[in-house]
């Protein structure tokens, strides 16, 4: 046990101590620590206990004696005195006449119960804690990733803002697509899940805000939306249609109440992420918002922009490398610093893009695959993505191609029937094109072992209606 644990110990001792001696006080003075088990919180929830100070104290004395019934069960006797010292408030003295002990043994007895019932309290809590993080962890999407890069500083950043219990209440991730916010988003939230920064989570994928024509969405329905998935996660067995008003004061009151971590994924217009700004504010504290989007915020007190920017070299060659083992692109395993380095020099360290050309390696020889892209970063970066797009494209097979040519219409991952129908492939051709747009980085898959769902980046998608269907973005 380290010199913290033996700290945080001796502390939840001390009051453990002070709540058995308060066993009969109407008030719920005992040292807040015990308040803060999430056992004691649920059972205040369960006695309706509010603020009102005797339930407050009640539901501390519910959990106390509680651990005193599992105690019990090894060491009678030792709760027996435990029993007759604080719930019904003998002295020493009076308890050592009673069972025949000395006082000195009944001060020992009394020191030991205390010990493990601080032991079964801490045990309890971590168990709690070991289900609650599993609960929280079971809202996210899969992580697409098996390990970041070149980015644990701004990890370590990110936790800290969201786990404190001031502002700011709003955090933006902000970056271009395919440097991995989601992935930075996912990380940062599990580990605060493991820390029990937060009660409760929601994940919301903010999608695209263009129709399937095309055409931008109104900023005011992005924040519709989010307003009404927040209902549908906090409020799930609502179904009477509210007013618009009426949604927003239901959303707040949940907020307020309880510290909810909600991470809105995928942000894409400016504007969108400026309406949000207007209505989360009101909506934070002690909740907190992790939003990820492509535009930097307004300077705002509640409200902090932290800006993703791309790997540097080590960075970027130690994911190539890393990327290429998972893949088994075994020609990037030949590659020297200064092949990588000709890599980084015409691509950046954009992930996504890192990883298409790791991908496009197992079929082009390196030299071909320079030759066909320009470095024209930063002025004309997604005229440079679409060169790497291309050469992508160009080595898939037909059916690879007709499957990504209609992914653009699912909008959101999809599963594998509603491929079918929009791809017009069979069920035997679909799973090799699944497989070879896996492989090449420009398909996302998400879901479990009974339920998976194909999506693709925004990138990818960008580049599909541009220069494949040529559906105008506006």
């Amino acid at each position: 046990m380290n010199d913290s644990s033996k700290t945080e110990t001796r502390e939840m001792r001390e009051s453990v101590h002070k709540a058995l001696r308060h066993w009969t006080t109407k008030t719920a003075d005992s040292d807040p620590l015990l308040s803060q088990l999430v056992a004691v919180q649920r059972a205040q929830a369960t006695l309706g206990a509010g603020d009102n100070p005797a339930m407050l104290r009640a539901a501390i004395n519910k959990v106390l004696q509680e651990a005193m019934d599992d105690l019990e069960k090894r060491t009678p006797r030792v709760v027996e005195v435990l029993q007759k010292r604080f719930v019904t408030g003998k002295t020493l003295q009076e308890v050592a006449n009673m069972m025949n002990f000395s006082t000195h043994q009944i001060s020992r007895m009394q020191r030991d119960g205390i010990e493990q019932l601080t032991d079964i309290l801490q045990a309890q809590e971590r168990e709690i804690g070991r289900e609650r993080a599993r609960s929280l962890e079971s809202v996210l999407p899969p992580p697409t990733y098996t390990r970041l890069f070149g980015v644990d500083e701004l990890c370590q950043e990110l936790v800290a803002m969201l786990a404190a219990p001031e502002a700011p209440w709003v955090v933006a991730l902000v970056g271009m697509g395919g440097l991995g916010k989601t992935a930075v988003a996912d990380w940062v939230t599990r580990h605060l899940i493991q820390e029990l920064s937060f009660s409760h989570l929601v994940w919301i994928r903010a999608g695209a805000s263009h129709t399937m024509g095309g055409q931008a969405e109104p900023p005011s329905l992005t924040y519709e939306k989010v307003l009404n998935q927040l209902l549908a996660e906090l409020f799930p067995e609502m179904r009477a249609p509210l007013a618009l008003v009426d949604r927003a004061a239901k959303v707040r009151q949940a907020l307020k109440a309880r510290p909810y971590l909600v991470v809105i994924d995928n942000l894409e217009a400016a504007e969108d992420t400026s309406i949000l700004l207007n209505h989360l504010n009101e909506l934070a504290q002690p909740s907190k918002f992790l939003l990820t989007t492509r535009t930097r915020v307004a300077k705002q007190a509640a409200v902090r922009d932290v800006p993703l920017d791309e790997l540097s070299f080590t960075d970027s060659a130690a994911f190539m490398r890393h990327h290429a083992a998972e893949t088994g692109v075994t020609a990037v395993a030949q590659a020297t610093d200064e092949d990588l380095q000709k890599v980084y020099a015409k691509v950046g360290g954009n992930p996504l893009a890192l990883k298409i050309v790791v991908n496009v390696l197992d079929i082009l020889p390196l030299n071909r695959l320079l030759d066909g892209l320009t470095q024209n970063y930063p002025t004309q970066v997604l005229e440079m993505y679409k060169r790497i797009y291309w050469q992508a494209w160009q080595t898939l097979s037909e059916n690879g191609r007709a499957l990504l040519r209609a992914m653009p219409l699912t909008r959101e991952p999809a599963d594998v029937d509603y491929l079918l129908a929009i791809s017009g492939l069979s069920e035997n051709a679909i799973w090799p094109a699944i497989e070879e747009l896996r492989q090449r980085s420009l398909l996302e898959v998400e879901g479990d072992l009974h339920e998976k769902r194909y999506g693709i980046h925004h990138l990818t998608d960008t580049f599909l209606r541009t220069e494949i269907i040529h559906i105008p973005m506006t």
